[in-house]
């Protein structure tokens, strides 16, 4: 039944249930017995003590050892000094849907001693590995490699699930008499996937969607599941060397070596609008909430692309043609260059605010990877290492630990929980063979960082 209590503007609902507040908050109803109690109760007094209750419940609520950290990471906010332990979690939750919540996580990492890392690695393809993508619940990866094939992996036991061949290239045909058409029972057979190198690989965040993009200009939308195509996407005039999802959405970026970023609507399958300003290669692309993304390439700059204001923000003082870029958030990035250094930038300044030079000594830094929305960074060359960076005061980047790894590091992904790195590694670098490494496995390295993993 439904009763107006005087003076308020809502209505409140009578069930059996009582009056209780779940762990989201939600009201869930007023008992029989709960109106004898508050029958007299004004408008005012009733919002007064079901906020009470709200509070109580949250208290209650235990937080847990990650919830814990983050909180101790808030205090250092200006803003946070002073909160009470809820209204620190509120700021945290605000911080969180804004993208600038930050957890402190290499400094646990530093303190551990470097043959505590294991890893393991997973082999599939005959040819060098260029690429590697982790599914935002740290269960599945996938892998693409110069073989033109793409393997989805489980990471918890190590097995292929699912591998996605290299077709032969299509040459054109005369074409059938309707008569040879309905003999020949292949004709309505496609075989669909790569027919050259697979450059680059981006999973959507709920893991149902993988994008790929090769040297063979054709950009495809898998179904994960099943690794049914969904769509088949043309449009870029060279090769594809990046594509990224946009967090929470299924907005598609992809960038090519014919200096375009074209932006894809993956609900329709629908381009939508080319982005130009690169005046060479674009290499590598990343993006997180914000409606953006960030380039970079051998012309030596970093672009900021404004998808609703049509408008791109561009940063310059590298060295060398950049590799790689991987967002730390929507304000902050990282950068590997070919001249061997790592770089830390801010959309506040035009150049770099930290730049690390011979960060694998000397050698062409090929990628990087950072534990998004924390102060950890990793990044892979061919010197034989691992390396791992810690973001301090925001500005400067300085190395914790380094992990042996043979080969070249030509991909690199963090997974969500922290527990552990996924690397694609390989005998040479994944745009050409300037450089081969004998000693190198091709395959998927998986690098632990849980003190409790000990497989």
């Amino acid at each position: 039944r439904r009763k107006r209590m005087k003076n308020d503007d809502f209505f409140i609902e009578s069930e059996s249930s009582g009056d209780e507040v779940d762990n989201g908050g939600e009201l869930q109803g007023v008992g029989a017995e709960d109106d004898d109690v508050y029958a007299h109760e004004t408008a005012d007094e009733r919002r007064l003590r079901v906020a009470k209750e709200f509070l109580a419940k949250i208290e209650s609520i235990p937080q847990g050892k990650d919830a814990e950290n983050d909180e101790k990471d808030i205090v250092d906010d200006e803003k946070a000094e002073g909160l009470d332990p809820i209204a620190l979690r509120l700021h945290r939750a605000a911080l969180k849907l804004k993208g600038k919540l930050k957890k402190r996580v290499a400094e646990g990492l530093s303190e551990r001693s470097t043959p505590e890392f294991k890893v393991r690695i997973l082999r599939g393809h005959r040819l060098p590995v260029t690429c590697v993508a982790l599914s935002a619940d740290d269960t599945t990866a996938y892998s693409g490699s110069k073989d033109g094939t793409i393997i989805k992996w489980d990471i918890k036991l190590g097995k292929k699930l699912h591998t996605q061949h290299r077709v032969k290239k299509r040459t054109r045909k005369k074409k059938k008499s309707n008569a040879a058409k309905m003999n020949d029972n292949t004709s309505e057979q496609k075989e669909y996937g790569h027919t050259g190198t697979v450059l680059c690989l981006a999973v959507s965040t709920d893991g149902k969607l993988l994008a790929s993009g090769g040297v063979d200009k054709q950009l495809f939308i898998w179904e994960t599941d099943t690794f049914r195509l969904k769509y088949r996407l043309l449009g870029h005039r060279a090769g594809i060397t990046c594509v990224a999802f946009r967090e929470n959405t299924y907005q598609c970026f992809s960038g090519s070596d014919d200096r375009t970023v074209r932006v894809w609507d993956l609900e329709t399958g629908a381009f939508v609008e080319s982005l130009h300003g690169h005046t060479s290669q674009i290499l590598s692309m990343d993006s997180l909430l914000q409606d953006r993304a960030v380039t970079c390439g051998y012309d030596q700059t970093c672009r900021v692309w404004k998808i609703p204001e049509q408008t791109q923000l561009l940063f310059k003082g590298a060295r060398g043609a950049m590799d790689c870029v991987r967002l730390l958030d929507d304000d902050h990035w990282v950068t590997a260059c070919q001249d061997g250094s790592v770089s830390l930038w801010s959309k506040a300044k035009k150049k770099p605010l930290f730049r690390r030079d011979r960060a694998h000594g000397g050698k062409w830094v090929v990628s990087v990877g950072c534990r998004i929305f924390t102060d950890l960074i990793s990044s892979g060359s061919s010197d034989g290492f691992l390396r791992l960076w810690k973001v301090v005061d925001g500005s400067k980047l300085y190395q914790i630990h380094e992990i042996p790894v043979v080969g070249f590091i030509n991909g690199i992904c963090h997974s969500r929980s922290g527990r552990f790195i996924v690397l694609g590694v390989a005998q040479e670098h994944r745009l050409g063979r300037w450089e081969r490494i004998r000693e190198a496995r091709n395959g998927i390295h998986i690098v632990s960082l849980d003190k409790d993993d000990t497989e």
